[in-house]
């Protein structure tokens, strides 16, 4: 039978040994587990000798390839603001809503895709990642030489990467740190979290500083001290400021679990979480140059519409989370000043 196209899923340490279902809803969060028995049974394929059925164990350094049902997936406008580029550089301001790299419902319309076609740049290759929901700061190299050099750079803690996130509640303290190790939970068989106590847990450790507190929400700024999955959404959880819209973290596992049945949200879902999307932005980051190490290169993105529009809503007294039937945010609200990326 000829193939579509197919995402394809490397198995890791963190994920060896797990069962062939669940490591697919780790991979892919927005299908419901009976999406995914059926995906097993009629389009899953493994590229080691064992049967392709959802008690298999996967195997680390295995690859899960998922084939897309739907081939005519329609390509979207992207025609993204460029913060930075230079020879080997190129930093954009994703989106929300954006994935950054091909997954199972997401083949054509993701921003590696569609800049390599925009741009005629088949080379660009991502430094790092942001989450579907996570707008801000994306970096990447514009051939693979480059790539890698940003790429260890990240791994090696030489990149400073500071976010801005609205929260509820208010932190007591102005500044304050957060230092839990993070590894991956199931709640519920296929609720995958970081937190504490999980599987392949490692050191993780976020600063945070407050910088406004407006009553039912706050804006917070987090520097990464390490890099891991999740890492700001799930510390700001565990210390009871979830960000707003979080659908992972906001929510326990029955109403996960109604999500990703339904789908979406629905006004109850909304209320609960105070927006559609997580309230996330990755503000700023300071790199060296891929050619020069000690030339350190600055890129700021401003706050994004959404994000302006609910503050300016908590600034006026008003309640973040929706009433029935209300609309959420204006996205045009916000500003859309550009600034220059300057050279640190």
């Amino acid at each position: 039978m000829e193939r579509g196209h197919a995402a394809r899923f490397r198995v890791g340490p963190a994920l060896a040994g797990y069962r062939l279902d669940q490591f697919l809803q780790r991979m892919i969060p927005r299908l419901s587990r009976n999406r995914i028995q059926k995906a097993i049974a009629t389009r899953v394929r493994l590229s080691w000798d064992a049967p392709v059925k959802p008690s298999t164990p996967v195997r680390e350094g295995g690859e899960v390839w998922v084939d897309d049902p739907d081939v005519n997936e329609r390509e979207i406008d992207f025609d993204p603001t460029i913060l930075f580029e230079s020879d080997d550089v190129l930093a954009i301001d994703k989106p929300a809503g954006l994935v950054v790299h091909p997954t199972h419902s997401h083949l054509r319309n993701t921003v590696i895709t569609l800049l390599r076609r925009r741009r005629g740049e088949p080379g660009l290759t991502l430094a790092h990642r942001l989450d579907a929901e996570t707008s801000g700061v994306l970096l990447l190299g514009k051939h693979r030489w480059a790539a890698r050099k940003l790429q260890t750079a990240f791994e090696r803690g030489r990149i400073e990467k500071r976010y801005l996130a609205i929260v509820f509640g208010e932190p007591r303290e102005d500044a304050f740190e957060v230092d839990l190790p993070l590894g991956t939970v199931s709640r519920d068989n296929y609720v995958f979290r970081q937190g504490p106590g999980g599987k392949d847990e490692r050191p993780a450790r976020t600063l945070f500083t407050v910088h406004e507190r407006l009553g039912e929400v706050s804006l917070v700024e987090a520097t990464l001290v390490t890099g891991r999955r999740h890492q700001i959404r799930a510390h700001l959880a565990l210390v009871g400021h979830p960000v707003v819209g979080d659908k992972l973290y906001g929510l326990d596992d029955r109403a996960y679990r109604r999500f990703l049945q339904l789908g979406g949200l629905d006004e109850e879902l909304l209320a609960r979480l105070g927006a559609g999307r997580q309230m996330l932005h990755s503000h700023r980051l300071v790199f060296p140059d891929p050619r020069d190490r000690e030339t350190r290169i600055e890129v700021v993105a401003p706050i994004p519409p959404d994000m302006a529009a609910l503050l300016a809503r908590a600034r006026a007294g008003q309640p973040v989370r929706p009433r029935p039937g209300e609309d959420p945010g204006d996205p045009g609200a916000g500003e859309d000043r550009r600034p220059t990326p300057r050279r640190a």
